[in-house]
């Protein structure tokens, strides 16, 4: 039943995910059909994609040209890091279990930007390891199923088992890590419906002390100081998650975003601008405010992003499904960054929770009219699949500002349903808009 429940949930997000979109990505020409799923640059003009089928495409002109490197594998690339210019590490799944190849971890090394890449198997068989990373050039760590995590301090010659305080927690996949000096770090993960993880170091990834922190896994993290970071994660259920300490992970605060969508990366252009990528959701959740707000922003053409990366203020790369590359556009107007912002025209969000059983959330937002004393004549309504209107939640005027309204679905059947948002301004009666989302009820 959870199977056909994700489905569903899976196929409604792309069919009827409906956001505001922005136009601060850009993009970029299709030439693989592949999905991207990891992206790392090493300055503004070096930077590598990889993705399904052991795919791996590199610039070396800020994106202006790509070209595809022999990975010499044809398993998914599950993560791709580069040390320099010229040092690069990669890992895939192996499938195989005809001797001599089993199933493992196969790791990917290159010395020359990747014009040349050599693998070997993880001698760990049936370990399947789902991201790499190194501080430096000699110190790095991989790690993956069951929250195993390794570490080399000569450059990969050697990988080494950490130890992890898992007596009571075990079987939990590490999905990231990242260190804020040669000590100390951070690897998060976790599984659905049972628990978001983070695992700290303390002695450069020797020993790890593990700590739950949700309900929902963890997939990404970014460091701010040695005091303060951001986790992200979610699930389909409950939607896209957040976790953020500020006192070196002494204490952890777990906050859902209100939007459907895990999220499955993060980043900062600048102090204060956040931006998450959902995975299959076509939208970025943003911050302009030191995450005070973070609010929904639509891709361009609706791509599904997997991956991104800013490399300074006016540079960044966002990978995703069927090939999608998105480059940053330092030219575009940027986001308004006040928390009181009137919009400049109506905006009907995405219900939250969706799907939902049997109540959920519909917020929308009135902009200020041609006269603000009048306001705006507001009609919200549900209908059927077939037009009928089955519920009345708003008629009457309302003036500028952020309305939430509850909506309860307990004596109706599981489907597909729509909210419609009517406003006609009251100063002059020719103005008027009308939005529609669709919502889905699962009992």
């Amino acid at each position: 039943m959870k199977s056909v429940i994700l489905y569903l949930i899976i196929t409604f997000s792309l069919l009827s995910q409906q956001v505001y979109s922005q136009q601060h990505w850009v993009k970029q020409p299709v030439f693989t059909t592949k999905n991207l799923t990891s992206v790392v640059f090493t300055d503004t003009l070096n930077g590598w994609i990889a993705g399904d089928s052991g795919i791996i495409i590199h610039t070396s002109d800020n994106g202006h040209n790509w070209t595809v490197q022999n990975s010499g594998v044809n398993g998914s690339i599950e993560s791709v890091y580069f040390v320099n210019s010229n040092t690069g590490y990669a890992i895939s799944w192996e499938f195989d279990k005809t001797p001599p190849n089993y199933y493992g971890t196969r790791i990917l090394f290159t010395s020359n930007g990747g014009n040349n890449w050599s693998n070997y198997l993880f001698r760990d068989t049936n370990t399947f390891l789902n991201c790499i990373y190194f501080y430096d050039q000699q110190n790095g760590y991989m790690a993956g199923s069951e929250g195993k995590i390794y570490y080399t301090s000569n450059a990969g010659a050697d990988w080494l088992r950490a130890l992890v305080d898992s007596a009571l927690i075990t079987a939990f996949p590490v999905e990231k890590i990242q260190f804020y000096n040669s000590l100390s770090g951070y690897a998060v993960g976790g599984a659905f419906d049972i628990a978001g993880m983070v695992w700290k170091t303390s002695n450069g990834g020797r020993n790890w002390k593990t700590e739950i922190v949700g309900a929902e896994p963890l997939n990404d993290i970014h460091i701010f100081n040695s005091s303060e970071a951001i986790c992200v994660g979610g699930d389909f259920e409950y939607g896209a998650s957040r976790l953020t300490t500020s006192n070196s992970g002494t204490n952890w605060n777990y906050v859902e975003f209100g939007y459907f969508g895990i999220c499955r990366s993060i980043d900062y252009r600048i102090p204060g601008e956040g931006w998450i990528s959902l995975g299959i959701v076509d939208s970025f959740i943003v911050t302009t405010n030191n995450g005070a707000t973070w609010l929904l922003r639509g891709t361009p053409d609706g791509s599904q992003i997997f991956d991104l990366v800013f490399t300074d203020s006016v540079h960044g790369w966002a990978v995703g499904y069927n090939g999608t590359i998105l480059k940053y556009s330092s030219t575009i107007v940027n986001i308004p960054e006040t928390n009181n912002q009137i919009p400049e025209s109506v905006i009907l969000y995405q219900n939250y929770p969706n799907p939902f059983n049997p109540e959920t959330r519909i917020r929308y937002e009135l902009p200020r009219s041609v006269n603000n004393q009048d306001g705006f004549y507001v009609k919200l309504s549900v209908y059927d699949i077939l037009g009928n209107e089955i519920s009345e939640l708003v008629n009457g005027r309302q003036t500028e500002g952020k309305y939430e309204v509850k909506f309860n679905a307990s004596d109706l059947p599981s489907g597909v349903y729509f909210v419609k948002l009517f406003t006609q301004n009251m100063y002059l009666t020719d103005i008027n808009s009308s939005l529609t989302q669709k919502i889905l009820l699962l009992k």
